[in-house]
């Protein structure tokens, strides 16, 4: 294996590390919720970018799914839906400003990340892609999957009470 499949299998683990120390027992029903509509949005949209030719993943994680689906599985299937679950579990209870902050924060964060991952290694590749693109698509993602969760919940006190 080389070193960016490591890489993946490091991130993999510290992401599973994570589903068990970060998300309750007692909110499983919420984060699988989250992590099923954030894979409706981010596997269409990953799907579009990859096949326009704008990003690519040459290196995968399992060698045959790269002939029929080139986006990263790792990133818009396990990753990012971890990453948008805690996002919305922990989202705080703040105004307006505060809210923002805490988008531009974790999208921030997430962008440095693949900008990384994108000048270091092979995992992935901007062909017509920047790193603002990246930021802009993981606010509005994490923007409608946070306002999912929020209409879910309210749904969800609706049928307990």
């Amino acid at each position: 294996m080389n070193l960016e499949r490591w890489i993946l299998v490091g991130v993999i683990f510290v992401t599973i590390l994570a589903i068990f120390t970060l998300i309750p027992r007692k909110r499983a029903r919420e984060a699988w919720v989250l992590l099923l509509f954030l894979q409706v949005i981010t596997w269409p949209a990953g799907l579009f970018v990859v096949e326009m030719g704008w990003i690519e993943y040459p290196i995968q994680l399992l060698k045959r799914t790269n002939q029929y689906n080139r986006t990263s599985l790792t990133f818009e299937f396990f990753i990012f839906p971890i990453v948008a679950i805690i996002f919305s579990l922990y989202f705080p209870n703040v105004k307006r400003l505060g809210a923002i902050i805490y988008y531009v924060c974790y999208a921030g964060f997430f962008t440095c990340i693949e900008v990384l991952l994108e000048r270091t290694t092979r995992l992935v590749e901007y062909h017509e892609w920047t790193w603002y693109w990246t930021l802009i698509t993981v606010i509005i993602s994490l923007f409608l999957n946070h306002k999912y969760y929020l209409w879910y919940k309210k749904k969800l006190i609706k049928v307990k009470a």
